[in-house]
């Protein structure tokens, strides 16, 4: 596969997408920094963390590299993809978000990403290649944590127990399941097979047009977002509604909108409820609320492009992975 396309037809990805091995504990990670440069000591106290969980954790030095805004030159940070693809590891955490990847997706060995069978663990800005793998190669990444927020000290505990559990268990069980959440209202009772898929907002509006966000017919729409104001938030829904997505998929879920409220300036407090009073408006699919993902501590872990099950009854609704 060419990893640069001429044009920008949206690619229409087949189900079953392929998926790498599961993989069970003790681990074998391996960090790597495709987006904004970090604290090395940050990094460091994260994965000794896991290290004392008994997992294997690499820290290149490529990780602790600074150019700009990025964790590295562009060319730096490729060649750290490069080195981590023909590494040993099982697992590839990607070691934080913010902004970088746009950069490079044009330049990725897609095909290399795939046939290298590995884990690909990340979010926020990650979702630029996770949704770019599908799109590129029908390869299931996951949306789940970055090293350097794993297990973090501060943290609310419970919240670190809970985001770790499922991180293993999503990694090692192509048929996890989730448990049961809480919906803000009732809806009818059914049963929703699709394609998961998201996960940041802004992100995934931003890749609409190009050949590195896949066409997903009857998905399971997963979307978080953090520091927006909420009529950007709702601007992004709509264009996501005007360019056919949102009519393609068969349920939205809505992770955490963190920190996004209406600035002290803005003629009118837009909130978050008028947006979700909008997004309802939009769709006919049902759109759900309360699910843990976003920015935040206490999240699950995804893998982008699996088929799974959602379970509506009432105000609650439950979700399961059905594996390959």
């Amino acid at each position: 596969m060419n990893n640069i396309i001429a044009n920008n037809a949206t690619p229409v990805v087949s189900v079953p997408a392929r998926q790498p091995l599961a993989v069970s504990a003790p681990l074998r990670c391996t960090c790597l920094a495709l987006s904004g440069s970090l604290d090395a000591q940050a990094l460091a106290d994260s994965a000794a963390r896991l290290r004392q969980r008994g997992h294997t954790v690499g820290v290149p030095t490529a990780a602790n590299a600074q150019w700009r805004y990025f964790a590295g030159t562009d060319e730096a940070r490729l060649a750290a993809l490069t080195e981590a693809i023909e590494s040993d590891a099982d697992v590839i955490l990607f070691a934080r978000g913010g902004y970088g990847l746009s950069r490079i997706l044009h330049r990725i060995d897609w095909s290399a990403v795939a046939d290298s069978g590995k884990i690909f663990c990340g979010y926020s800005d990650v979702t630029a290649f996770s949704l770019a793998a599908l799109a590129q190669a029908n390869y299931v990444t996951y949306a789940g944590p970055v090293l350097s927020g794993m297990l973090a000290e501060g943290d609310d505990a419970e919240a670190n127990e809970f985001a770790y559990a499922h991180w293993l268990a999503a990694l090692s069980d192509p048929h996890h399941d989730y448990g049961g959440f809480a919906n803000d209202i009732s809806q009818p009772a059914q049963s929703i097979e699709g394609t998961l898929w998201g996960t940041n907002l802004a992100l995934v509006s931003h890749l609409v047009g190009t050949p590195y966000l896949p066409r997903i017919d009857d998905g399971i729409l997963v979307l978080e977002d953090i520091a927006e104001s909420p009529y950007r938030v709702e601007r992004m829904l709509w264009q996501l509604k005007l360019a056919g997505i949102l009519d393609r998929q068969r349920a939205i879920v809505l992770g955490q909108f963190t920190d996004c409220q209406p600035g002290p300036a803005l003629r009118y407090p837009y909130a978050m409820s008028e947006v979700l009073e909008t997004l309802r408006g939009m769709v006919r699919c049902p759109v759900l609320t309360g699910f843990p993902f976003g920015h935040i501590a206490r999240k699950v872990t995804l893998p982008m492009g699996a088929h799974a099950e959602l379970r509506i009854d009432g105000e609650h609704y439950h979700l399961r992975l059905l594996g390959a």
